[in-house]
C-alpha cells in the first residue's frame, strides 16, 4: 500500500538509523545493540499505525475495510467490485455534502461517469425535469446505482431523467419486435436485429429511467 500524501512518511528502517551516530557514539556494539532494541519497538509500532492509517483510507482501503467506511457515509454496498463501490462512495460523500444544486449534479455525475472515461452531458428541461445523457456507456455500468445517486442529488420537485445514447449502435443491430426468420417484421415472435434472426438479439440503444 502508498501513503497518500499528505500522511507523514512511513520510515521502514528504523534500526538502520544507529549508524548515523556521531562520531563520538559510532561504532560501539553495546550501545548499538540497546539502541536497536528500542528502536525495534519504534518500528512495530509505526508499521501498526500505517497500517491502521491505510486500511481507513479511501483510497487504499479494500474489501470489508471499504464496507465499514461505506456505512460511515451510509452508502449500501451494491457491487463486489472494490473500484466501483470506492467510485459510489466518494459520490456519496460528494452528496452528503451537497446543497441540491446544479453544480452538485454535475460534480456527482462526473464522480460516477468520468471515473470510467464515460462523457455524459446535462440538460435542464423546464419546468422542472433535468436530463443526463450518458454517451456510450460500458456494458458494465450500473445504471441503477447511477440513477439512484443522482436522483438524491438533484433538488426536491424536480423529475431526473438517466438516458443512455449509444452512438455505435448501427441501424441493423438495435432492437426490435420480430416473428420472422430474417427480422424487420414487427410481432410477437421475440427480439431481433433488423438484419439477424430472432435469435441473433439486437444492441440495446437508449434506456431512460425517471
Amino acid at each position: 500500500m502508498v501513503a497518500p500524501n499528505y500522511l507523514i512518511p512511513h520510515f521502514t528502517d528504523h534500526e538502520g538509523r544507529v549508524s548515523r551516530f556521531i562520531e563520538q557514539f559510532s561504532k560501539k556494539p553495546n550501545l548499538d545493540a540497546l539502541t536497536k532494541s528500542y528502536l525495534k519497538q519504534v518500528q512495530d509500532l509505526e508499521d501498526a499505525m500505517f497500517e491502521v492509517l491505510l486500511k481507513r483510507e479511501l483510497e487504499s482501503a479494500i474489501g470489508v475495510q471499504l464496507t465499514i467506511l461505506g456505512k460511515i457515509v451510509q452508502q449500501p454496498r451494491t457491487t463486489a467490485d472494490d473500484n466501483r463501490f470506492r467510485t459510489a462512495i466518494r459520490a456519496r460523500i460528494a452528496i452528503n455534502l451537497s446543497h441540491a444544486t446544479a453544480f452538485d449534479l454535475i460534480k456527482v455525475a462526473g464522480l460516477i461517469l468520468q471515473e470510467f472515461g464515460e462523457t455524459f452531458e446535462i440538460r435542464d428541461e423546464p419546468p422542472a425535469q433535468v436530463r443526463v445523457t450518458v454517451i456510450d456507456p460500458l456494458a458494465s455500468a450500473d445504471a441503477d446505482l447511477m440513477f439512484t445517486l443522482l436522483e438524491e442529488t438533484d433538488a426536491a420537485g424536480v423529475r431526473l431523467v438517466l438516458q443512455w445514447n449509444s452512438t455505435l449502435a448501427t441501424a441493423a443491430d438495435k432492437l426490435l419486435f420480430s416473428d420472422t426468420v430474417t427480422g424487420n417484421t414487427f410481432g410477437a415472435g421475440g427480439l431481433g436485429s433488423t438484419t439477424g434472426a430472432v435469435t441473433t438479439p439486437g444492441k440495446l440503444d437508449s434506456v431512460i429511467g425517471g
